[in-house]
């Protein structure tokens, strides 16, 4: 235990006294948060949709086949009941739904102004803005004469983008933080000449393996508080979850960016190295999460490679807690791959230190 004390100690102190590692540490996430919390913005194509017919008319039938026909919505699930249409948004099988009432077709034969209610998932709120455009273009380009349709958006009634980007860029910039951290620590040393002290003391790969993780682990949710303290005040940004399934799911993400980057270092011989490893590293992270683009937009063979990414799981999970108080039952199962992920990173990790010991 003091043996991995003063290796924390010392961590805390090399990332403190390096100007690169504080830089890291200070200076991007906000820039970052402040940039792109205004500048990220979305195309939508292959929207899931479901729909609850409770006319079974030729009318609404019609309006279907409309619907299913078009390159916009590649799946259109019919649902049975409310229950199943809750049940469809909240674990996100569908992006909108459509509920045609039970008078819709004696409505249009009569010539009444006939409504229809669109309700979509909020917590994608720029998706679900054009999903609604498409559904009502769809709906008046059949029925020119109804133009009255009443929307509402589950998880974040006006739409705001703020609601959206920014818990994205809670989970983005803590992984960008704690990878940049880990990957540089052994590089660090490297270039020091100290690492190959810490090989020849008495300290156990275990206690080395802990004494680079626990540091950036720290620092990174004291970051990731910040952000999102910076979430909720400036950028209001509802908080309606649980603090501790907020703070287990970062627990376990952070785990398994720092075991990737603690393997990225102990390969590296210098800190740009480190550097250029971690940058390989995030840019697919960040375009394979589901961060900019849909997940469901990617070829179908490349779709199971985003289960190995854990940035996929965090974000569903705050988007979960910030928007909408998820259930303990639907966080466990974005939550365990997060750990399974950040045990086989750190053992990885570990087995490259446990080489460079041996």
């Amino acid at each position: 235990m003091y043996q991995l004390l003063a290796l924390i100690k010392k961590e805390f102190l090399a990332i403190w006294s390096d100007k690169k590692s504080r830089a890291i540490i200070i200076i991007p996430p906000l820039v970052q948060l402040l940039l792109f919390s205004f500048a990220v913005t979305l195309e939508v194509k292959n929207i899931s949709l479901g729909i609850l017919d409770r006319d079974n008319s030729v009318q609404s039938q019609e309006l279907v086949r409309k619907l299913s026909y078009s390159n916009t919505f590649t799946q259109i699930y019919r649902l049975q009941s409310e229950k199943e249409l809750t049940h469809y948004i909240d674990t996100q099988k569908v992006l909108a739904t459509l509920y045609i009432p039970q008078n819709f077709s004696k409505k249009l034969d009569s010539g009444e102004p006939t409504s229809l209610q669109i309700i979509a998932d909020g917590r994608k709120s720029n998706t679900a803005q054009i999903a609604q455009a498409y559904i009502q273009r769809t709906f008046l380009s059949l029925y020119p004469s109804n133009d009255i349709m009443v929307n509402r958006n589950w998880y974040n009634p006006n739409l705001d983008n703020f609601w959206w980007i920014v818990p994205n860029l809670m989970g983005t910039l803590s992984m960008i933080i704690a990878l940049m951290l880990t990957s540089l620590s052994v590089a660090r040393e490297r270039e020091l000449g100290t690492f190959e002290q810490i090989l020849v003391s008495p300290i156990s790969p275990t206690v080395l393996i802990l004494g680079k993780t626990i540091p950036p682990l720290i620092i990174s949710m004291i970051e990731a508080s910040v952000i999102f303290f910076a979430a909720t005040t400036f950028f209001g940004v509802p908080f309606m979850g649980s603090f501790a399934l907020l703070y287990l799911g970062l627990f376990a993400f952070l785990l398994s960016i720092i075991g990737l980057g603690l393997f990225i270092s102990s390969i590296s011989s210098t800190q740009q190295q480190g550097i250029l490893g971690a940058f390989v590293l995030v840019v697919p992270y960040i375009l394979m999460s589901g961060f900019a683009t849909p997940v469901e937009n990617m070829p179908s063979w490349l779709i199971p490679v985003t289960d190995f990414i854990s940035l996929k799981y965090f974000l569903l999970l705050l988007k979960g807690v910030f928007l909408k108080d998820i259930s303990f039952e639907i966080a466990i199962t974005l939550i365990l791959p997060m750990f399974a992920l950040g045990i086989v990173s750190l053992l990885f990790a570990s087995w490259m230190f446990r080489k460079k010991v041996t």
